[in-house]
């Protein structure tokens, strides 16, 4: 298995559309450092955890993972490998796992620049150990909220164009739906909300915010908000649940897709 992981994290190193798309990591610090007046290290680093991660991270994981789970096909090389014998199953456990390394790197990435710019400007490293914790959980939850819309990828089974337009589209609705109060103001149940993983991730991270210097409205907001936030815990056992679902479904699929 780590021969898999190993062979499948040299396909991406060599890729020079996806190195590029590594530094995309470091845009959004640097831009909200430069516009903002008085940067803190907490929205320093929820620019990280927040725009790069559900902005970004999300859809180049799904376009990553697709360039993954097709290269075989295309390249008519996945007879070979079944005949080592690798069976499909390992394969995509394979891919899966370096696309959470990929993710996990990016936050990181993200996380020393910011650090890095807050040295820089002499802004106050107060409670660096929590904002490294929030990232490291990030990349965890926005790969597994990744795989939903990967599994309808691979079921797909399309050109990477259709997969690039469909992962824009999750990334979008996602975000547009954090937003609303419809989904965000509905307590933890049996209840659709409750499931959605980018609005459910937004309402774990929203209650380690800082609200020192926030203003009037965006405290009022947060103390409205606060019987609505999502404890760990639960966040972690929804989101790696709904993740291992779809893995499972997506390796049958992916099984019985004619080679």
């Amino acid at each position: 298995m780590l021969k898999l992981i190993r062979c499948e994290f040299l396909k991406i190193k060599r890729k020079k559309l996806f190195r590029i798309a590594f530094l995309t990591t470091f845009i959004m610090p640097v831009f909200y450092f430069m516009i903002i007046k008085e940067a803190t290290l907490d929205n320093l680093m929820s620019v990280v955890q927040e725009e790069n991660g559900f902005l970004v991270l999300i859809p180049l994981s799904i376009v990553l993972a697709a360039n993954l789970f097709f290269e075989e096909q295309d390249h008519d090389t996945l007879k070979n490998l079944l005949c080592i014998p690798v069976t499909k199953s390992r394969l995509a456990l394979a891919k899966l796992f370096v696309i959470l390394l990929f993710d996990l790197a990016y936050e990181l990435a993200g996380f020393l620049v910011s650090l890095l710019l807050a040295l820089f400007s002499d802004v106050p490293l107060n409670g660096l150990g929590k904002e490294f914790l929030l990232t490291v959980c990030c990349g965890v939850l926005l790969w597994a909220a990744s795989m939903p819309c990967l599994l309808f990828v691979i079921w797909c089974n399309r050109s990477y164009i259709i997969s690039v337009i469909i992962a824009f589209a999750y990334t979008t609705l996602g975000y547009i739906l954090h937003i609303s109060d419809a989904v965000i103001r509905v307590p933890l149940g049996c209840n659709l909300p409750t499931f959605l993983p980018v609005p459910v991730i937004f309402r774990w991270l929203y209650q380690f915010h800082s609200l020192e210097n926030a203003g009037s409205v965006l405290t009022e907001f947060y103390e409205g908000f606060r019987p609505y936030f999502v404890p760990t815990p639960a966040v972690f056992a929804i989101l790696i649940g709904e993740a291992l679902f779809c893995i499972l479904i997506m390796i049958k699929i992916y099984e019985k897709q004619k080679i």
